[in-house]
Formats: structure tokens, C-alpha cells, sequence
């Protein structure tokens, strides 16, 4: 029912598992209607894009000062990278699904006390051949990449809105729009 989109907004996504990179892009490639990224803030004064802003680690604590504003901070080679529930937000304002990449199982708890209840996706390949293909990566480390969505699965049961697997690319993007549509108009939230 629009009752509950009305009320929540739209639903941030959030894929984890196999080569959930890939996805997202195609996501916000092929259906730029439904969905977005959402400005990150970054100290990395070397990188530049769309969704990324140049800033201090003061600057972001400032706007993350009050209780739940910061939704992701992730650490890549001395550089952070912050997301806050205000851009989330903003994203879900205007109609689309704010796609969240690098994101964990930290991120959803903190999606979901801002009140922002994502539709989490855990994305299984089950095809060694086509992780092989698609990241150019040898065997071990393509059935190593298995076996990281097998165990994000068994450590965070109840933790996905849905688990979508297939052996092909093309069935899983199919598996993964099919899901975010199912979900898109429902909201379970659990009795506290």
C-alpha cells in the first residue's frame, strides 16, 4: 500500500554479497528513475565526481554532531568517507531509492535507528566461472567470494529484506530489481 511509502519515504537499497559493485551501477545506469546515489563527503582531496564533496573530518563531524546524522564512515588507504542520513534522506525525498555502496552490516543498523528502514539485498553468485569473468580473478579468489556471501548470510540471519542468487549476471540484476519492486510498498519493522 502508498500508505507506507508515504509515510517512510523511499527505501534506501542496500546490496552486500558478490559483486554487488557492478549492480549498483547498473542500477543507477538503467533505471535512473528509480535510482541514485547520494553525496558522499570525502577528506581524499584527490578524487572528484558527482556524488562526492571535498571536506574536512571537522566539517563532517560538525554536521554528524547530533545522535544518528552519521550513517556510514568508511577508511580507505588514510582517506574517510562519510555518509549522513540528511543526503539519504534527500535522495528518498525526491522518489528514488538511495543506493548506499561499501555498505555493511554497521550501516544498516544505523539506516534503520534514523528510521530509514533500507531494503537490504544479500547478492550470491553461484557461479565461480562468472566471478571469474566479470572481476578477472583467479579460481580461489572467486570461490573465496562465495564463500564471503555463504557466511555473511549464515552470521546475519533476519539481518535481508531478501537473498537473491542465480548462476548469470543478467538473472541476478533481473532477481535484484524483481526484489526491490516486491518491497518497495512494504515495511516490516519489528515489535519492540
Amino acid at each position: 500500500s502508498s500508505g507506507i511509502n508515504a509515510e517512510y519515504g523511499v527505501r534506501p537499497l542496500v546490496l552486500m554479497g558478490t559483486m554487488t559493485h557492478k549492480f549498483s551501477k547498473r542500477l543507477v545506469k538503467d533505471h535512473p528513475e528509480m535510482f541514485t546515489y547520494c553525496l558522499r563527503f570525502t577528506t581524499n582531496q584527490t578524487v572528484e565526481g558527482e556524488f562526492l564533496r571535498h571536506c574536512t573530518k571537522e566539517e563532517v563531524m560538525a554536521r554528524c554532531g547530533k545522535e544518528g546524522s552519521l550513517i556510514d564512515c568508511q577508511r580507505k588507504k588514510n582517506e574517510f568517507y562519510y555518509v549522513t542520513r540528511e543526503e539519504v534522506q534527500r535522495v528518498s525525498d525526491n522518489g528514488k531509492h538511495c543506493v548506499l555502496e561499501d555498505a555493511n552490516t554497521y550501516t544498516v543498523d544505523q539506516l534503520q535507528k534514523a528510521g530509514l528502514h533500507p531494503i537490504v539485498i544479500l547478492v550470491k553468485c553461484k557461479s565461480s566461472q562468472e566471478i571469474r569473468t566479470v572481476r578477472n580473478c583467479s579460481s580461489e579468489q572467486a570461490v573465496r567470494t562465495i564463500s564471503k556471501s555463504n557466511k555473511l548470510e549464515s552470521e546475519h540471519p533476519g539481518k535481508f529484506t531478501a537473498i537473491v542468487s542465480g548462476s548469470r549476471c543478467d538473472e541476478i540484476f533481473k532477481s535484484i530489481l524483481s526484489a526491490v519492486t516486491t518491497h518497495r510498498e512494504s515495511l516490516w519493522l519489528p515489535i519492540s
